[in-house]
């Protein structure tokens, strides 16, 4: 009997779990949507830490067993975690983003700071925009390695 359906990307990760509908499973295989459908025969008592844990490896037609995943930017390839350094630079920029939002306030034509402010406002805000294009993406794997650039007192 079929307890659990099990969706996996081309890499073998787990995408979705869901619970088997009896007779009307679908066949295992790659479907429309890209995704491969694979038949658990056996009951999950914890879903999650199967889905953190395990992969399908297409090459030994089994689930093997792997470290869990590091962050959201790792991907399991060839029995190992690769960095998604296109997932984390977009990460790093809606972040930055954010930031600079913040210090909107501090370059407006009727901010209250001073014009020595504003050019600190400006310069730090410069710094925030050019910080992607001067990162090394080969030693950050998440948003917890940037070293942001350090925000006036007036706008921290």
């Amino acid at each position: 009997m079929i307890h659990y359906l099990v969706y996996v990307d081309t890499h073998g990760d787990i995408r979705f779990i869901k619970p088997a509908k009896g007779a009307n499973n679908p066949a295992e295989g790659v479907g429309a949507d890209g995704l491969s459908c694979r038949h658990l025969m056996e009951p999950l008592a914890d879903a999650g830490n199967f889905m953190s844990t395990k992969c399908w490896s297409y090459s030994a037609g089994a689930w093997i067993s792997r470290e869990v995943r590091p962050n959201r930017h790792a991907s399991w390839v060839d029995g190992t975690w690769t960095w998604n350094s296109d997932l984390l630079l977009a990460d790093i920029r809606t972040e930055r983003n954010k930031i600079i939002f913040q210090s909107d306030w501090a370059v407006v034509a009727d901010t209250p700071l001073t014009d020595a402010q504003q050019t600190e406002a400006r310069t730090y805000r410069t710094s925030l925009r050019d910080l992607p294009s001067t990162l090394d993406m080969s030693t950050i794997r998440s948003l917890d390695d940037i070293t942001w650039p350090t925000p006036p007192d007036f706008i921290a």
